[in-house]
């Protein structure tokens, strides 16, 4: 938590979203669903224990709108699709040159832009060239991200499936929307695989 809190994740699109935002009170909707997405999912952590520091951060901060999107980027509400946010995706995706980490993460700025985005794949030699250590210079990452994110599919996907959360999924809809059952909502159902498809342009929204 104090990793992901003070932007010391050994993620830099993660650290330098989290620094920014504790900097400026502002950060754009898919890195805050982002920054979310991985402390829920990446780092498997309660909602509630991120919920308060990110509400105390956004300048824009209204809480009618701040909880529900918190409880829908977390997979708690049962009536959205799961969405886990890949952050080394999303950096190379929109962060490609490393210009916002090198802004927020000022201890990768010299480093060529394929170890900006991913440090951890410097090899010895090149540590010694450029005179960085990860770990000692930057953090490693704190979880092993593709065994972390493929742990929480696992788990949230077999929740959807139980007869509570199926429930709790109509019960939300009953209440606020006009359909009178769930059974009246279309379903769209997504592989697991697509939320790790590093390929597929298409899929971004769910990597």
């Amino acid at each position: 938590m104090e990793a992901w809190k003070t932007g010391q994740t050994g993620f830099p699109l993660v650290d330098a979203c989290m620094r920014s935002v504790v900097a400026t009170g502002y950060l754009n909707f898919r890195m805050r669903a982002m920054l979310v997405s991985f402390l829920t999912h990446a780092l498997w952590q309660p909602w509630q224990a991120g919920v308060g520091h990110l509400a105390r951060q956004f300048l824009d901060y209204e809480p009618g709108i701040h909880f529900p999107q918190f409880h829908m980027q977390a997979g708690m509400t049962g009536i959205n699709t799961i969405r886990m946010y890949n952050p080394l995706r999303n950096a190379q995706l929109h962060d490609a040159d490393g210009v916002l980490i090198r802004q927020w993460v000022p201890e990768l700025a010299h480093l060529p832009t394929p170890f900006v985005l991913e440090p951890w794949q410097m090899t010895a030699m090149e540590q010694q060239f450029y005179h960085f250590q990860p770990g000692r210079d930057y953090p490693n990452p704190v979880v092993e991200l593709s065994t972390a994110l493929r742990n929480a599919s696992d788990i949230l996907w077999k929740w959807r499936e139980r007869p509570e959360v199926q429930a709790e999924n109509e019960r939300i809809l009953n209440r606020h929307t006009f359909r009178k059952s769930a059974k009246e909502r279309p379903i769209v159902n997504f592989q697991q695989a697509d939320m790790f498809n590093d390929e597929d342009p298409e899929q971004e929204e769910f990597s």
